[in-house]
């Protein structure tokens, strides 16, 4: 029985026993191994039946799904059929693979895990698989995307080739910047593998789903138990010392861009109470035009410095209007970019700091320009701004940018 997590065998220097066997294996002392992501073809194990092989499959796309790019690209290569029917619609290949591409390099940091008593999997000619997948992504600008969706995939056996995919989000969570559902998803596997009677399969395999779930968060930065500590003080926190994949290029970026690190403006105070809404009939009457939107999103909590609601809509083609909001004291004020002379405004912005990144296109010079601002004491003071190239550059992500 695998009882101990793989962090806790490293701190206890436990092996299994199949570690014991290759310690004792004169090629395994001289031949380096290495790492690699499952291929299509290692994903299926011949002797298993059709429906095993199936899901065996499922397990490999979405454990490379959660590594790195370049290997989440390779097996997606590899991964469909020259035509499949995605989302109703028959595609050639390349055109699937490139979404795939286009959503990897918009989110490089992914752990992508099925809720394991939700799949099912049919087979006749091919494999229908379905079930529910929890996901946490991060963005290059630190933004978050979390909740879970429906899936199904149509496989083919004989040429272990995806030919049909499709699926709708169920929850896309708001305000959640923790991998919190592939936390718990580890904690029931946890439970199910310490809690298991003897070597049965079903222990076995729930502690199998508990180690991929180990690496799943470690591609998001998120460490179990730190080193010293006893098994039952260990628990899921930010890895120390190691920022994610995203993090730490826009930071080696913001390094040589002398960008200020968003870790040197903390905030001063945090919210505490109920939110308070602005006296548009008073104090606030000049902001009244804007209430609606005002209150919809100080409802969302604080994201910014804070206590504070940064608040972005839009006011014609390509222009937008940002306004920030005190949750403690309802006050609203405006902020020193947006309208029509900052053309494509976008904010890169953090709520346990006050700098704040905008950057926007500036049409005369036909410039994308990066600015930072230390929000302090209801003022915006300018720190640093660079031109990161021609317009076009706005439509990237700042974080992009930064590179």
């Amino acid at each position: 029985m695998r009882y101990l997590t793989a962090t806790e065998m490293q701190d206890f220097k436990v092996t299994t026993s199949g570690e014991a066997t290759a310690a004792l294996t004169p090629s395994a002392v001289t031949t380096p191994q290495t790492v690699q992501s499952p291929s299509v073809a290692e994903s299926t194990p011949q002797n298993d039946t059709r429906e095993d092989r199936a899901r065996a499959f499922l397990t490999s796309y979405y454990e490379t799904w959660s590594q790195s790019n370049s290997q989440s690209m390779n097996f997606a290569e590899s991964a469909y059929a020259d035509f499949v029917t995605f989302y109703d619609k028959v595609q050639a290949k390349s055109f699937i693979v490139d979404e795939k591409r286009k959503f990897v390099e918009r989110w490089p940091e992914r752990a992508y895990s099925p809720k394991a008593d939700t799949v099912r999997v049919i087979c006749t000619d091919n494999c229908q698989i379905i079930g529910v997948v929890e996901w946490f992504a991060r963005s290059f600008s630190g933004k978050t995307s979390s909740g879970d969706a429906e899936f199904a995939f149509g496989w083919d056996p004989r040429t272990n080739r995806i030919v049909s995919e499709s699926g709708k989000v169920i929850t896309l969570d708001k305000n959640v910047f923790e991998p919190t559902r592939i936390i718990s998803q580890w904690h029931t596997e946890n439970q199910l593998c310490r809690g298991g009677s003897g070597d049965s399969p079903e222990t076995h395999k729930a502690c199998g789903r508990r180690d991929k779930l180990d690496a799943k968060l470690a591609s998001v930065g998120w460490c179990y138990g730190r080193p010293g500590e006893y098994g039952y003080q260990m628990n899921w926190h930010q890895c120390e010392g190691r920022q994610s994949s995203a993090s730490n290029s826009v930071q080696a970026n913001a390094t040589r861009l002398s960008a200020p690190d968003p870790r040197a403006y903390p905030v001063e105070a945090r919210f505490s109470g109920k939110t308070k809404m602005p006296d548009f009939k008073g104090r606030d009457k000049d902001f009244n035009s804007f209430r609606t939107r005002i209150r919809n999103g100080l409802k969302d909590g604080p994201n910014f410095a804070g206590h504070y609601s940064l608040i972005q809509f839009g006011c014609g083609t390509g222009c937008s209007a940002v306004i920030v909001s005190d949750s403690n004291t309802g006050r609203p004020m405006g902020f020193p970019r947006g309208g029509e002379d900052n053309l494509y405004l976008s904010l890169m912005f953090r709520r346990d700091s006050r700098l704040i990144a905008a950057q926007w296109a500036d049409t005369e010079r036909d410039k994308c320009v990066i600015e930072f601002f230390d929000f302090k004491g209801r003022a915006w003071k300018p720190l640093n701004r660079y031109d990161v190239g021609a317009v076009d550059a706005c439509y990237r992500e700042i974080g992009q940018n930064l590179q």
